[in-house]
């Protein structure tokens, strides 16, 4: 099924999980936008641009099944540009963020195969808990070489750990619980350094 043959159905995810900062329409990230109506969208036929052109992982990947729908399985992908991820992940094609809207659907065996494939394959992946990202390739490239799917998961549950805080957070608590994150990928990037 391609993405233009895929509706949203009930699906409200990105109304309610994105940042959006464009001329037409601004919200913050998990704040429910100000059209979004019992139905979904209350200004649908005249929605802004930014609204019009988005279409998340599970629109653009024809490999992900229906359960794949980020209300259903609790994340939604977010694609990025060749241009938006470093360098050295370029070759792969685009990055993907994973949006976690709902830790319990999501952080499952099905999701560490899936992020251990994109890894396998030299796409930047990076996770989100309605926060600012973190890249994950430096801590999984380990486990996804060894095939081992329980470490994939282990690493996704704790990466998304150290971002609750952030996302629940505010002030000072929320920058302590990004600088914790990062500071573990920090060290999953030296270790990976040869001496």
């Amino acid at each position: 099924m391609s993405a233009a043959e895929r509706t949203c159905g009930p699906c409200q995810a990105c109304c309610v999980a994105l940042k959006i900062k464009s001329p037409e329409l601004r919200k913050q990230s998990g704040t429910p936008c100000l059209h979004l109506a019992e139905n979904g969208c209350g200004i649908y036929q005249s929605r802004p641009q930014v609204c019009r052109a988005f279409l998340c992982g599970w629109r653009l990947l024809p490999e992900l099944d229906a359960s794949w729908r980020p209300d259903l399985s609790g994340v939604m992908l977010l694609r990025l540009s060749e241009k938006e991820v470093a360098s050295a992940y370029r070759a792969a094609g685009p990055g993907w963020v994973l949006v976690i809207i709902d830790a319990a659907k999501a952080l499952t065996p099905r999701l560490a195969r899936h992020v251990a494939g994109l890894v396998a394959r030299g796409s930047a992946v990076y996770l989100s808990a309605m926060t600012p990202r973190i890249q994950l390739n430096e801590q999984l490239q380990a486990p996804v070489a060894a095939n081992d799917l329980h470490a994939v998961l282990a690493v996704l549950k704790q990466v998304h750990a150290r971002l609750e805080p952030a996302r629940t957070g505010s002030g000072l608590s929320g920058v302590l619980a990004l600088y914790r994150a990062q500071l573990d990928r920090m060290r999953a990037v030296l270790e990976r350094k040869p001496r």
